[in-house]
């Protein structure tokens, strides 16, 4: 459902820009070989299960981070 109510050329259009804007021709070449090789395929089909094992400890984490930094934040009163 959600790639339904993606716009995937825009997506796609700032993912191509800033591939441009952040790697060389060379690297781009290499990140290609990579990802059409067996090896890089392998790994891409591991992916979404590695992210999905990531996610929650990787949110969890976030949102330890956010209470720690608002208990340090002065006491404010509200507005």
């Amino acid at each position: 459902m959600m790639t339904e109510n993606l716009d995937i050329p825009a997506l796609s259009k700032a993912m191509t820009d800033a591939m441009v804007k952040n790697f060389t021709t060379e690297e781009l070449k290499a990140l290609a070989d990579f990802y059409g090789s067996p090896m890089g395929k392998s790994a891409m089909q591991k992916f979404g299960a590695y992210m999905a094992d990531l996610m929650p400890v990787l949110q969890a984490e976030m949102i330890k981070a956010k209470a720690k930094m608002n208990q340090s934040l002065p006491n404010r009163s509200p507005r």
